[in-house]
């Protein structure tokens, strides 16, 4: 059974599905009624996973206040005092339902910092997490005032704390490659300029073995294979883009805070930290600056060799890290306010982005702007790990 039922049209279905990724994100199980089992009568089984849900989000649009079925999806859900509105179209609510709170979703377009996306989250929160509603939440939720360049670390619920995080700065860069740099390919293109208009904080390390050991042992998940390289502190690997979401949903829960994996654009702005050259290095990089080529024919301890501008280590080689963007071949029509690119119109979202390249690979593929796309369900690799973003 899951933890939220969405209600709406079906001629909103593609924000709907947005929705369902995003809870995703957070850890919570999704229904939305495509995922009837062949061999159900679908209306029992709306009606089943109604019933079991924590919590009820319905999306108010022109077609859906008038849709008998949302109605009494909403009804239901307002009777057991569960319901979650959002509008996502300039409409008044249904009769009977205009004194409840409703999020306001119009204009969202995958923003992670939307404010009506941030209300909604906000709340689910307290539902489904209990955060805001126990002390040791509630403390989690005051937000000392960082400035860029600072680190920190969140609390746990459970005890101890989270990864060490480095606040970055707002600002705005050109992403991509140029078209006469060394190792460039057309993925790279065409090159924009993006704009960060708000902080963020971002991992140190890549998250290591004995952070993700401890996600592991908390949910009962399996835990990957070091492939006799040792644990400890060096990056995991063998995680899945769905594995990597997993953790950032844990550390929602136990922190009362938001994490995801970076958007692609934030991860190169992170990465080049002022500079325009094919590394944060210069024009070139060597093995005293990276771990690449085989030299060390395994990972190494995160923070092996020295940060760049912003604090941030191993953002060349060691390991690929997921980002949160769909695959698109190119730039052509991406975003440029640092959002991930989550629309598989043009894309694929079975793949997503990975950045930074590995132990294995040479020079052309750790470069700043160098991109590629993986399967998001295959964990059974020891090139690539994560690395997380919090925002403020």
């Amino acid at each position: 059974m899951s933890d939220i039922f969405i209600g709406y049209s079906s001629s909103d279905s593609a924000i709907a599905e947005r929705l369902v990724q995003r809870f995703q994100e957070e850890g919570w199980q999704v229904f939305i009624d495509r995922q009837t089992l062949v061999g159900r009568k679908w209306h029992k089984e709306i009606e089943r996973e109604l019933h079991a849900a924590r919590a009820v989000v319905v999306l108010w649009s022109a077609a859906s206040r008038d849709s008998d079925f949302v109605l009494e999806e909403a009804e239901y859900a307002k009777r057991k005092d569960i319901l979650f509105p959002a509008f996502i179209e300039r409409v008044e609510c249904p009769y009977g339902f205009g004194r409840i709170q409703t999020a306001d979703l119009m204009g969202w377009n995958h923003q992670m910092e939307h404010a009506g996306l941030v209300q909604l989250l906000a709340s689910l929160r307290v539902r489904l997490n209990g955060i805001g509603t126990e002390p040791l939440h509630s403390a989690a939720l005051i937000q000392p005032v960082l400035k860029p360049g600072q680190t920190f670390r969140d609390p746990l619920q459970s005890g101890g704390e989270g990864p060490l995080l480095a606040v970055i700065p707002a600002g705005r860069f050109v992403m991509g490659s140029p078209q006469d740099e060394h190792g460039r390919t057309e993925r790279e293109g065409p090159q924009h300029e993006v704009i960060i208009a708000q902080p963020f904080a971002l991992g140190v390390y890549a998250v290591t073995f004995s952070e993700y050991d401890r996600f592991c042992e908390a949910t009962g998940k399996e835990t990957p294979s070091d492939y006799g390289w040792r644990r400890e502190n060096r990056p995991v690997i063998g995680v899945s883009w769905h594995d990597a979401q997993a953790y950032c949903g844990w550390l929602n829960k136990q922190t009362g805070q938001f994490y995801r994996l970076p958007s692609e654009a934030e991860w190169e702005y992170a990465c080049r930290a002022g500079t325009k050259t094919p590394f944060f290095t210069g024009e070139t990089i060597n093995s005293d600056q990276a771990n690449f080529g085989e030299k060390h024919q395994k990972t190494l301890p995160v923070g092996s060799f020295a940060p760049n501008m912003f604090g941030l280590y191993d953002m060349h080689g060691n390991v690929w890290e997921w980002t949160q963007d769909c695959w698109h071949e190119n730039y052509q029509n991406a975003p440029v306010d640092g959002s991930a690119w989550l629309e598989a119109n043009g894309g694929n979202c079975d793949r997503r982005v990975v950045r930074g390249g590995s132990w294995y690979f040479n020079p052309k593929f750790l470069r700043s702007a160098d991109r590629d796309g993986y399967f998001t369900d295959v964990a059974l690799d020891f090139l690539r790990g994560f690395r997380i973003a919090r925002v403020f």
